[in-house]
């Protein structure tokens, strides 16, 4: 939590809520205030509450009553019971039940100041503890970090892939771009026999077609011109390891021929060599392609997509799993790339939108957008981050009126590349497409 803790007050007298409010902004605190039980239960749920500062007598439910479930939030506040002299066995009560502190009326403000921050940094502490719980809970069972799933489709694909991970086989995992396919791959890694060995990622639709037989078998020196020195290829440093291809849907022909040699034999021959060499690698393949499609077209050698195609994963993309939006963007928020002690939270405008939106960028473009917010929250000074602050393309539009995911795609690159002066090779980074995929879906939007 960085700089005050946001205070909820709750008393049932006016006044003497206001006087404390006043003296708390006045001190650069953010202050909530309500005048009953229920009241105070909506703003906490609605907010996130660091500190409340809790009269015990209230009209309807009572303080005491109120604080279990104060307590029981997944971040409870730190609790600060007031209380008037003559009950003090109800404040002794309250600290049993799990409050912070008690201080008697009348208060003395600049004590309840240092009361009010105390208690903020032990609410900080027990946030940081539950943050590295999180963490831990996540790395002692194998999972990356980014793994977030709350929707039953990917409870259900990871219990899959979980269970596929223990054989050897190649398996073959299918989404839109953007939908989690790395982190998948990742998974299914860490929960295989070889997760103490390498793991290695190449993305074939980055590869000039050239170079895909250098970059996946390697060459020798003098090979052809350029190879100024011998070169091991990425099957080769995969040895004993896992080789996740991304995109395998974009490998050349001359490349799908040669892969599936290796596949069959697991055999490979550097470019120049004159002998073979036997590897143990396991595969991961992955594509937002149609393969079978592509097969049909001729774009796509059937006997290499039956050969891939032994474990298909098919991953949903995220407008067909809303449970998993909001988790991510808080995933998002507490793990950005800039550092920020206490990340903004989303208010209700945000939360909506996020929920609204059909994320054609799926996965990707959600860290992107919670990215940028942050950082315009943090520049601003913002604890909050609205629908505004996430500034999603065409909102209005989207809301307005039904629109195909191609129509969004589309603005959505377009804005990219207005905002970054038609430059194709930026415009590819920001959307974390190359460029060939970029020049593709440029084509595409003028069919």
């Amino acid at each position: 939590m960085a700089g005050k803790p946001t205070t909820l007050i709750v008393d049932d007298e006016a006044d003497f809520r206001e006087n404390i409010a006043e003296f708390l902004e006045h001190h650069q605190y953010r202050v909530l205030q309500a005048g009953d039980a229920e009241s105070a239960w909506t703003l906490a749920q609605e907010n996130e509450v660091h500190v409340v500062l809790l009269d015990i007598i209230l009209p309807g439910q009572d303080g005491l009553t109120l604080l279990p479930r104060l307590r029981e939030m997944e971040l409870p506040a730190e609790v600060v019971v007031m209380t008037a002299a003559g009950t003090i066995d109800s404040a002794v009560d309250a600290m049993r039940k799990g409050a912070f502190h008690y201080i008697t009326k009348p208060l003395r403000l600049q004590e309840l100041e240092i009361v009010v921050q105390r208690a903020g940094e032990k609410f900080n502490l027990a946030r940081e503890n539950l943050l590295q719980k999180e963490r831990e809970r996540h790395q002692k069972g194998g999972l990356p970090i980014g793994v977030i799933a709350q929707s039953p489709q990917m409870i259900k694909l990871l219990r899959e892939a979980k269970q596929i991970a223990a054989t050897e086989s190649t398996i073959l995992i299918v989404g839109e771009t953007g939908v989690g396919k790395g982190v998948v791959a990742e998974y299914i890694h860490e929960h295989s026999l070889r997760k103490d060995n390498v793991f290695s990622v190449i993305n074939c639709a980055a590869l000039a077609e050239n170079l895909v037989d250098s970059e996946l078998f390697g060459h020798e020196k003098g090979a052809f011109t350029g190879a100024i020195e011998r070169r091991m290829g990425m099957l080769e440093t995969s040895d004993h390891g896992t080789l996740f291809l991304d995109e395998i849907g974009d490998i050349p022909p001359s490349g799908q021929v040669r892969f599936l040699r290796f596949l069959d034999t697991g055999r490979i021959r550097r470019i120049g060599a004159t002998r073979e060499r036997e590897l143990d690698v396991r595969i991961l393949a992955a594509t937002h392609r149609d393969l079978p499609r592509e097969v049909r077209e001729g774009r796509f050698r059937e006997d290499l997509f039956h050969r891939i195609h032994i474990f298909p994963l098919m991953i949903p993309p995220l407008r067909e799993r809303p449970e998993d939006i909001l988790s991510l963007a808080q995933h998002f928020l507490l793990m950005g790339k800039f550092p920020m002690v206490d990340p903004p939270a989303l208010d209700e405008s945000g939360r909506q939108a996020l929920l609204h939106y059909p994320w054609p960028g799926n996965v990707r473009e959600l860290a992107h957008v919670m990215e940028r917010a942050a950082f315009s929250a943090h520049l601003s000074e913002s604890r909050e981050i609205t629908e505004t602050q996430l500034n999603l393309p065409n909102q209005q539009k989207i809301r307005g009126q039904l629109v195909s995911l191609k129509d969004v795609e589309k603005d959505h690159v377009q804005n990219v590349l207005q905002q970054l002066g038609g430059n194709r090779k930026k415009s590819a980074a920001v959307l974390n497409i190359s460029e060939r995929h970029l020049y593709r879906l440029i084509k595409s939007f003028s069919n």
